[in-house]
């Protein structure tokens, strides 16, 4: 009877051991971006690169109703939700071969534009900009949906000036670089910062 309960416990134990690892997240780091800044302001690269933001936000919101959750990457849309891959590439990627400068790049897959809610640790231009605790972009940007909702930026598109972006809510809208500027009335800066 003893050797029973010892081996029940050994089991429950082993099993909540399980889950506590499971639920310590290991944060991968994100790969470096080299690419330069030198945004486009033609108002035709502006509104090209608004439609292919439309078609993403489309692809989004599909895989968001069959799986209940958003993509990791944008090439989780590939091709299933977004059989058309030049949607990815921003018209002045198209001109210039240039991607954007900043944040996490798609490892699988070309794109221009950058998806803001990885599941990787925040890149380095990121934390200059913004100090704080070891968090994901996807944690951080989730933690700043409590300060503006449905506004913060879900994919971005730095190859313009002003950036372009489109919300976790499916507004496209001009913003600068930092677009947490935007809500300066609302919100004091550091409420946007990793914590």
């Amino acid at each position: 009877m003893k050797m029973k309960t010892t081996l029940s416990s050994l089991a429950v134990l082993g099993f909540v051991a399980l889950a506590i690892a499971a639920e310590v997240a290991v944060i991968e780091p994100a790969p470096e971006n080299r690419n330069e800044y030198d945004p486009s302001t033609k108002k035709e690269d502006s509104e090209g690169c608004k439609k292919n933001l439309e078609k993403i936000n489309t692809a989004i919101q599909a895989y968001r109703k069959e799986h209940k959750d958003i993509p990791n990457w944008l090439s989780d849309l590939v091709p299933k939700y977004l059989a058309d891959t030049n949607v990815l590439i921003c018209p002045v990627t198209t001109q210039t071969g240039r991607l954007s400068p900043f944040g996490v790049l798609d490892p699988k897959i070309r794109s221009s534009y950058l998806y803001e809610f990885t599941p990787t640790a925040l890149p380095e231009v990121v934390k200059k900009a913004w100090p704080g605790r070891e968090m994901t972009m996807r944690d951080w940007k989730r933690q700043q949906m409590g300060v503006v909702g449905s506004e913060v930026p879900l994919v971005r598109c730095f190859l313009h000036d002003p950036a372009l972006n489109l919300s976790f809510g499916g507004k496209i809208y001009e913003s600068p670089m930092i677009w947490e500027e935007m809500f300066a009335d609302v919100a004091k800066p550091e409420a946007f910062a990793p914590h």
